[in-house]
């Protein structure tokens, strides 16, 4: 689960109690069949995986799950990495998960196995994975992604892909709560929960000073002053 920031709680996941459901004949006739059943169920239960969003769905789901760090997706690597480099230094790991997410840095993708404040380690490089949800000549398929392991420079961007559920459940409210607003991109730093909530104060004073203030916020992330040109236009009635 995306935890990194705490919005989720913290659950059972399988791989960390499959040793102790099988019976200890299968066990003992099999020895490999508990590191098979745990390297299985990770592939599964990585953040944004099949198993992870149908036992999370709920969490997933919540709007305080959208914190703009999730949303954005970001972050920008530090130091020049090679093609062996198993941690990569970055600005910040807010909104990536804890383990085994994934990201995408220019055309690779890497899974890891822990992160810091500043960098994510144990990294796995030319990993693959789920880079779209939108096909580009069918928008209702996904685009499954094979990599190699490429050098980056500093100053490359880090994308979340374990975000990307995310994402697409924000797109869908914005559709839903903020309509001629879907497609357009929204201020960074904005508290996208927050505005999702009270976007009906928005609508309900369409045309106002006021909507004009917050929707400048929304857009743009800045306080706005509203001036009426109207109130400085000379007009007949003011003849004497």
């Amino acid at each position: 689960m995306i935890n990194t920031n705490s919005v989720f709680d913290s659950r059972v996941k399988i791989q960390q109690v499959v040793d102790n459901q099988l019976p200890e004949f299968i066990k003992d006739e099999n020895p490999l069949v508990v590191d098979f059943l745990r390297s299985y169920y990770t592939s599964q239960e990585f953040a944004g995986g099949p198993v992870d969003i149908a036992e999370n769905i709920d969490q997933y789901l919540k709007l305080d799950s959208l914190t703009p760090d999730v949303i954005a997706g970001m972050s920008t690597v530090t130091s020049g990495i090679s093609t062996t480099d198993t941690e990569i230094f970055v600005t910040n790991t807010k909104g990536f998960p804890q383990e085994y997410g994934l990201i995408k840095l220019n055309n690779e993708i890497i899974t890891y196995t822990g992160v810091t404040t500043n960098s994510f380690t144990g990294c796995v490089r030319g990993f693959s994975g789920i880079t779209s949800y939108h096909a580009p000549n069918n928008p209702e398929e996904l685009v499954f992604t094979d990599t190699d392991a490429e050098t980056h420079a500093s100053g490359t961007s880090v994308q979340n892909l374990s975000a990307l559920f995310l994402k697409e459940f924000y797109n869908k409210l914005k559709k839903l709560y903020t309509p001629g607003l879907e497609n357009t991109q929204l201020a960074s730093n904005l508290d996208v929960n927050n505005f999702i909530k009270e976007s009906r104060s928005l609508y309900e004073s369409k045309g106002t000073e006021e909507s004009i203030k917050i929707l400048l916020k929304v857009l743009y992330g800045v306080d706005s002053k509203v001036i009426d040109l109207e109130q400085f236009l000379e007009k007949p009635s003011y003849a004497e």
